[in-house]
């Protein structure tokens, strides 16, 4: 469980690829990592730069269309934005948890 793959995107790309899109020509472009990554690695990111060990409850999907894999295909973004992710999963979370300090 928990190996499903998602494209996370850190926020700070994907406000990069928007600035750059205002410069571009009009149309749809892919903004993501390019790297699918599992919801069991968002957890371990998470545990690392919280300094935690918390365990993972899985639950089971209720939904039968769920998509177990995405990827964002970056080959237009690359060419016409000059996007290019700048941020890994494990540093996008490690950049995101220095901000708080969150409400509890």
């Amino acid at each position: 469980m928990g190996e499903q793959k998602r494209d996370f995107v850190y926020v700070k790309d994907v406000v990069e690829a928007t600035l750059r899109a205002l410069q571009a020509p009009a149309g749809v472009y892919n903004v993501g990592s390019g790297n699918a990554r599992s919801f069991n690695d968002v957890i371990a990111s998470l545990n690392r730069a919280l300094g935690t060990s918390l365990e993972t409850e899985y639950f089971d999907n209720p939904y039968s269309f769920y998509q177990p894999f995405t990827e964002a295909d970056l080959t237009l973004a690359r060419k016409k934005l000059r996007y290019e992710p700048r941020w890994s999963l494990e540093a996008g979370v490690a950049d995101y948890v220095t901000i708080g300090p969150f409400p509890t």
